[in-house]
């Protein structure tokens, strides 16, 4: 076995075991202790993230585990992380949770290469302050979205995601039941191409819209296009997608 997947909490069971099948692996559940398996070369952690947790472990916990299951499998030089706001500082933290990752994975277990997705900058040059990786287990395809943050209130010191969860919604404008999209690649090409809301629109008069709401609508959008970054493939293409970032 070259590669061995893992998923935090439960609702990643599916989607881990999809993207395992990329690896020609095998998935199990994060709780599950290390083992030595022959031949185990990479690491694939997928679950929820900001920066104080990754699928519920702590950065210094997270490298422990790694740790563990490389004093069992000598051959491991490769850990692949994928989650949401995993490369972007928050809620006081001086870094990123790859940014801490990175530095402890170099003091404690040199030589493991450590991928994960790479920092979100929008078509405008913004860097993402937020992002989030959607996953459509019908179409099993993937969208990676990242937004820089907004502030709040007139002086606040502390960004909201309300820019992220914005350019969200306007791709998932493009999927059932909204749209005729089916999966995020489709989708994604659909709301590049898009020219613009009018009154006459279908998505316009299910929602009775008048000039006015189309107008708001089109400025959002118009946002969305400039400063968001959103990248979507199919499972098969994720893996691909990761950078190496130590």
């Amino acid at each position: 076995m070259s590669a061995l997947v893992i998923w935090g909490e439960d609702d990643h069971e599916r989607r881990g075991r999809a993207l395992a099948t990329t690896y020609a692996t095998t998935a199990q559940k994060i709780s599950v202790k290390p083992t030595k398996m022959p031949g185990l070369a990479t690491l694939v952690f997928w679950g929820h993230g900001d920066p104080s947790a990754f699928c519920g472990l702590p950065s210094k916990d997270f490298v422990d585990l790694v740790g563990a299951w490389r004093k069992l499998n000598g051959d491991l030089k490769t850990v692949e992380m994928l989650t949401c706001n995993a490369r972007h500082k928050q809620y006081g933290f001086p870094d990123s949770y790859t940014k801490q990752v990175v530095d402890q994975l170099g003091k404690k277990q040199a030589g493991i290469k450590f991928k994960a997705l790479p920092v979100a900058v929008g078509p405008s040059g913004k860097t993402a302050d937020y992002s989030i990786l959607k996953w459509h287990p019908a179409s099993a395809t993937w969208a990676y979205i990242g937004a820089p943050g907004d502030f709040p209130q007139q002086g606040s010191s502390t960004t909201m995601d309300k820019h992220m969860h914005a350019a969200d919604v306007k791709l998932g404008d493009f999927m059932p039941p909204r749209g005729d999209n089916v999966g995020y690649v489709r989708a994604h090409a659909a709301m590049k191409a898009f020219q613009g809301m009018t009154v006459t629109h279908p998505y316009a008069i299910k929602r009775k819209w008048d000039q006015k709401q189309v107008d708001v609508y089109n400025e959002e959008l118009k946002l969305v296009k400039r400063d968001a970054f959103i990248m979507a493939g199919t499972i098969g293409l994720l893996r691909w997608c990761l950078t190496e970032i130590n």
